[in-house]
Order: structure tokens, then sequence, then C-alpha cells
């Protein structure tokens, strides 16, 4: 998915997402409009029913006491469906004065209130104009009520929608980043395979030269090359079957009793030949004691392998390799240093991920495939340790493991 795509695809979404909170805002303040326009219409009809009842009872003689004013109305209103009950007041308008009202406090919103209907009481002898008013202090919060939880429940649902959105672009973004990888593993893979092949068919090609056949200095030299590119051969192998089933977190590792420092000179004599074209040298400085633990012996090897070859491939000139280990609480630590050119601040957060490399320019410029350290981080937490890097560009690396016994 090209990344213009990806950005049109964003910029669709959020005029939609937006666009569908202002009309359901603009949803929401027409259903208030209708509402309160069918309000004013309800306490009309309940307010005629009162004055038509009120006038019926004069007519037979009935007397008008405020407090059966206040009932008839709460009870006109609950029958028009208005489940309120206003402050109610009997107002002289040309005195501006109270005859009564049903709470004092609320005599000023009464005076204001829009809710007035003419009415002259019986028993009253004067030519002043009377109003029943009634003033509803909650109308705007009875009108809102029901349309803001429906508000409510729609931006709810557009977080949601937003939120599923961002994951699936992420989840994209993601994929895309490792087929990415995928794609350069498996360029990268193929050159790593085919160089040591090459190597080992052109060196058996010179063994079958009558020449070199009877030169024993050539021919060890052949057979050397030989076994040093089927031992690289070997190791690639093993960690892509190794990092293959590591995938599945049901794996378990076997342990068995350990000689970290004997392992540790293993891989070292395992390199000298290699370090040797190189004019490289590697240090060991073993110097735990006791230096046995429980742990799988084949991934260990693998790990310190691993370690030592990524210190290799990453140092200039003649790499410089040191090997340490040393007791602590618990446990056992062991480092693998190179002088190399070391790793970048960005870089060093992403290089125990699968299929990552550190970009050095050239794609094959320096062998591998990116899954040699993840591998490592793998058998680090198979073996409930812990791994962590030190490393300055131009200076080289260090990278420290912890195992418990």
């Amino acid at each position: 998915m090209k990344r213009w795509f990806t950005v049109l695809v964003v910029a669709v979404f959020a005029i939609a997402a937006v666009s569908l909170v202002v009309v359901q805002f603009y949803q929401m303040r027409r259903t208030i409009s209708i509402s309160d326009n069918m309000f004013n219409v309800a306490v009309g009809n309940a307010m005629d029913e009162v004055l038509h009842q009120l006038g019926g009872e004069e007519e037979e003689g009935g007397t008008l006491t405020y407090q059966h004013l206040d009932a008839l109305v709460a009870e006109q209103l609950l029958l028009n469906g208005i489940d309120m009950h206003p402050a109610v007041g009997l107002y002289d308008g040309t005195q501006r004065s109270f005859l009564f009202s049903t709470d004092p406090s609320e005599e000023g919103e009464l005076e204001v209130s829009p809710y007035r209907y003419a009415f002259h009481p019986v028993g009253v002898v004067s030519g002043n104009q009377f109003y029943i008013i009634l003033a509803f202090s909650k109308t705007e919060l009875f009108l809102q009520r029901n349309s803001w939880v429906y508000v409510y429940m729609t931006l709810f649902l557009v977080l949601i929608i937003v939120a599923m959105f961002f994951l699936s672009m992420r989840t994209l973004s993601v994929q895309r980043k490792l087929d990415r990888m995928k794609t350069q593993f498996i360029n990268n893979m193929t050159h790593e395979i085919k160089t040591p092949l090459a190597t080992i068919s052109l060196a058996c090609e010179m063994l079958q030269d009558p020449t070199v056949s009877q030169d024993r200095e050539s021919q060890k030299n052949f057979i050397s090359i030989v076994s040093d590119e089927n031992h690289r051969l070997q190791v690639l192998v093993e960690t892509l079957l190794q990092s293959a089933k590591m995938a599945d977190k049901r794996y378990r590792i076997t342990h068995k009793e350990v000689d970290l420092n004997g392992l540790m000179e293993r891989v070292a004599s395992s390199f000298r030949l290699s370090l040797t074209k190189r004019n490289g040298t590697v240090d060991l400085q073993l110097a735990a004691n006791p230096s046995t633990l429980m742990a799988d012996e084949m991934h260990l090897t693998n790990l310190v392998f691993n370690l030592v070859d990524n210190g290799i491939k990453y140092s200039d000139g003649k790499p410089h390799i040191e090997l340490s280990t040393r007791n602590v609480d618990g446990g056992i630590e062991l480092r693998v240093q190179d002088h190399g050119m070391g790793i970048a601040k960005e870089d060093q957060k992403h290089v125990f991920e699968r299929f990552y490399r550190v970009s050095t320019g050239d794609v094959h410029d320096v062998k591998g495939f990116g899954i040699g350290l993840s591998y490592v981080a793998e058998v680090v937490r198979l073996h409930r340790g812990t791994i962590t890097l030190e490393s300055e560009l131009g200076k080289g690396t260090t990278f420290i493991v912890t195992l418990p016994r």
C-alpha cells in the first residue's frame, strides 16, 4: 500500500468521522427544537383544560383554593405527558404582585416566565388583569436529557470506530514492514548460502587439480576452507531451524550441566582460522569460578557463536574480540566485546527484533540475514536470563548476557 493512498484513506476517514459528529449535533439541536415546540403545545393543552375546569367549578359555586390550583396544574401536566411539577403563581399584572405562589423564592422566575395564562378568580372584586403563571426551572435539562444520551452513544461508537481504524492501519503498517523485512531476509539468506556453496565448489575443483593434489600444503589449505564454510553453513541452517521452532511459545530447552568457560574456549577456537585470515585476534578472560550452570549446551554454543560472528562481521580491518566470564549473584555473566563500527542509538532498540539488520549502506556489505540476534535474545529468555548491549559508533559493541545457575 503506497504512502499517498494511506494518507488519502486517513483523510477521507477523518472527514467522514467529523461529518458524522457534526450531523449528530445538528440532529440533536433539531430534536431539541421539536421537543421544545411539543413541550409548549403540551403545556398549553394542559392549561386550557385547567382553565376549563376552573371555569366549570366557579359556575357551580366552587371556591378556588391555591392548593387546589397547584394540584390541578400538576394533574393536567401529567396527563399531557409532562412529568414535572412547576412553580405555580397567581399574578396581579396591574399591581405587579403575586396573590399566591407555591414557592416565594421562585417569584422572580415566575414573573419573567413565558408560561402565563389570563384568569380572573371568582370572588376577587377588581378590574386588574390576573394570570396563572408556571415556571419550569429544569425545562432545558428535561428536553435535552434524552437527546444527549444518543449523542454520547454516537460519540462512543465513533471513538470505537476511530480506534479500530487506527489499529487496522497500524496492523497494515506492521504487515508492510514485515513483508519488506521478509523479502530482504530471503535475499540475504540466498546470498549468504550461495557464497559458502560457491566457495566449497571452487575449493573442490581446486582439489581435483593434479598440481594441487600433489601439494600437501595447498591441499590442507583448501580442505580447511571447505571445513570452515561447511561449519558456517551448519550454523546458519541450525540457527534458522531453531529460530523457527522457538516461534512456538510451548518450545522447551533441555537443561544439563555445562562448563561455560570450556564452551567459550571451544567457540573461540572455531574462529581462530577466520580471524587469522584477517589478522584478527580473540582474547579470553574467563574469570568465572565455578563456571558450571544448568543450560542447553547446543543453544548456548550457538548463542556465543552468533555474538562472536556478529562482532567479527561488524569490525573493520583487523577484528579484535574479547570474551570474558565472571560470577554474579545467582549466576554467571558472559561478555562478548568487539572494537568495530558500533551500533547507532536508534538501531540499538531494534537489534533483537526478528529480521532486523543494522543498515550499513549496501545490503550485502555485511553478511547475515537479521535473525542471529533475535535467536540470541530468545535463547536468553528460555534460560530465564537477561541480555543488554553497550555500544558507541566507531568504538565497538559489548553484549552482556547474565544467566542463572
